[in-house]
């Protein structure tokens, strides 16, 4: 049983009859190649903008449907620039938002994208009322991450990091820097922005440059 229908078992299982936003590595992606092609990358959003939305696959959607939207497209993004971070530098965030490049990242790297919250829908998600929900589920976050065992987890929005660090044991202090590293697991997260509205061309960007200068510090020193 691959990975996908993995996480759709736990989901189903999860949240039973209520209505959903499946998950997981996007079907459009290089998906055979998730355990072969490194870093693995995850990428962990907070919810659903809407209730619209509930019922939907985000592994459904295509390279057109990514770039229309200003979540997947800074996503593609920032996987274009984690692919091609190395002891050297790393890419412009010009380069990596160039369609040329962001289709590069949708069809030839494997990507996993999970929202904590998938049976809600809201444009905003206090970070208390995040917390609060993640504590009560995360023994199922737990199991998601088990089954999709990333390289690098992309912590996107308030509070994101302190969530999936508190549901990979053993967790790892905090600290304020962009890169977090647990050794014991061997794992980079990156605490960052999260990529969608109202965040200015600056913020994305700061999003971009900030944690990719860290990662590539981190691989010029091993």
């Amino acid at each position: 049983m691959n990975i996908n229908k993995q996480l759709d078992k736990l989901c189903m299982e999860h949240f039973q009859n209520r209505a959903y936003v499946a998950d997981g590595i996007f079907f459009g992606s290089n998906t055979n190649a998730w355990n072969s092609i490194h870093p693995k990358v995850l990428f962990v959003l907070k919810q659903p903008n809407s209730d619209d939305l509930l019922g939907e696959d985000y592994r459904e959607y295509d390279f057109d449907t990514c770039v229309g939207e200003q979540v997947w497209r800074e996503l593609l993004g920032r996987l274009y620039g984690m692919m091609h971070t190395d002891e050297s530098g790393f890419p412009k965030y010009d380069k990596a938002t160039e369609i040329k490049s962001l289709k590069e990242a949708f069809c030839q790297y494997p990507f996993a994208v999970i929202n904590i919250i998938k049976d809600i829908g809201n444009g905003t998600t206090p970070t208390a009322d995040l917390k609060k929900y993640a504590l009560q589920n995360l023994e199922f976050l737990q199991k998601q991450l088990e089954l999709l065992q990333p390289d690098i987890i992309v912590c996107c929005g308030s509070g994101v990091f302190d969530i999936v660090n508190q549901a990979i044991q053993p967790s790892i202090p905090s600290n304020g820097n962009w890169l977090k590293y647990n050794s014991d697991r061997n794992i980079i997260f990156f605490d960052t922005y999260h990529p969608g509205k109202p965040n200015s061309r600056k913020v994305l960007q700061e999003a971009y440059d900030k944690p990719l200068e860290e990662f590539h510090m981190f691989l010029k020193k091993k």
